[in-house]
């Protein structure tokens, strides 16, 4: 299999976690991830969210006020509402 590039590592990330990947293309992903810190960094999120969530209840997960507040400041720039 070729090299990866970033769009594809993400368009295959849901496969890849969910151990439904070929050998093949699991490879593939973890060779780009041994050289791409932003999508190790972005795979490394996705697991850590989907162990946490499944681990207990969203609503048990406090998320501290400034956390909250960079998130409601990005969305806002990102959709144009700030």
């Amino acid at each position: 299999m070729d090299k990866l590039d970033c769009d594809s590592v993400l368009t295959a990330l849901s496969d890849y976690l969910d151990s439904d990947a070929r050998d093949e293309l699991c490879r593939a992903i973890e060779g780009h991830l041994m050289g791409c810190k932003d999508c190790s960094f972005k795979v490394d999120t996705v697991r850590k969210m989907i162990i946490l969530y499944q681990n207990g209840s969203p609503s048990s997960i406090e998320v501290p006020m400034r956390a909250t507040a960079k998130l409601a400041a990005a969305l806002a720039q990102e959709y144009g509402a700030g």
